[in-house]
């Protein structure tokens, strides 16, 4: 009989503890901060907010960017806008956006660059008829109460994007919690009673957001928005979206590592745009109310 030989395979795992240390790049650099949107209301104002970035993990106050010449130009004619707060640039009374025009601003910041930017304002891609709310209980998913809102209206037969919004009393929620949409699902269509989003009530997003977040009484008025957006802001939205708290879409995509931007003329984020809104406000006569009314 032949022997077997088995080679023997031996592991040998080494520990080490010598000292190692690490480096670490952030290649931070501070930018303009620019959110600027021209909206179609003639009652609101139409204002350019200027800031600086701050680094990620910084719990530093964002610093306002005061002194800078804010203008916005349309049909051969410059609009300036003056600062009425640190940063916060505003048009003049009766300056608003209208359909299908073209826009462009223009920021000098004094000692460091001259920042350019075009928006054309599309055209309304939805027919806002009416808002209804309907008192969806309390104590579920860890709210102390909830409301649906429900829309009438019609989506016009043009592809659309849209950021949806709502207030109570004039008290918008914030970004965090309005939505980003497309018209994929119902584009063309009339629309009732459609279940659209939602009033949250607790005592903490009271406490952080303030009243728009109170619970609904009989008096409140609440108010529904749809803005449509050019696609170029629709992303850029998106983006933002994606890098915060809402997660990616589709589930486990990659999130982008930065938001689009159409400022151009020196190191800066942020985006210009211009956009039509819908509106329509809903009195509260009750606010148990368990349905919408037909």
């Amino acid at each position: 009989m032949k022997k077997l030989w088995i080679p023997f395979l031996g592991l040998v795992v080494v520990c080490c503890t010598e000292e190692t240390r690490l480096q670490s790049v952030t290649g931070y650099r501070e930018r303009l901060a620019v959110e600027a949107v021209l909206t179609d209301q003639a009652d609101r104002p139409q204002r350019v907010v200027l800031t600086r970035t701050v680094p990620y993990f910084s719990d530093a106050d964002i610093p306002a960017v005061s002194g800078a010449r804010v203008t916005v130009s349309v049909d051969e004619e410059t609009v300036p806008f003056q600062e009425v707060e640190a940063g916060v640039y505003v048009a003049p009374a009766g300056f608003y956006g209208e359909e299908g025009k073209s826009y462009h601003l223009c920021i000098e910041v004094p000692e460091e660059a001259v920042y350019e930017a075009d928006a054309v304002m599309p055209e309304r891609g939805f027919r806002l008829d009416a808002v209804d709310y309907a008192y969806a209980g309390d104590k579920s998913m860890g709210l102390d109460s909830l409301w649906t809102l429900g829309i009438w209206g019609k989506d016009l037969e043009i592809t659309s994007y849209y950021y949806v919004t709502k207030a109570v009393n004039g008290l918008y929620f914030p970004f965090e919690m309005s939505d980003v949409i497309d018209d994929l699902y119902f584009n063309g269509r009339e629309v009732a009673g459609f279940p659209i989003g939602a009033l949250l009530q607790t005592e903490e997003f009271r406490k952080h957001y303030g009243d728009c977040c109170k619970y609904l009484e009989t008096g409140d008025v609440v108010t529904f928005e749809a803005w449509t957006l050019d696609k170029g802001y629709y992303d850029f939205l998106m983006s933002l979206m994606l890098n915060g708290a809402m997660g990616a879409i589709p589930l486990f995509s990659p999130q982008p590592s930065n938001a689009p931007t159409n400022i151009r003329g020196g190191d800066a984020v942020g985006y210009f745009a211009a956009c039509p809104v819908s509106a329509a406000s809903i009195t509260v006569d009750d606010p148990l109310r368990p349905t919408y009314r037909q």
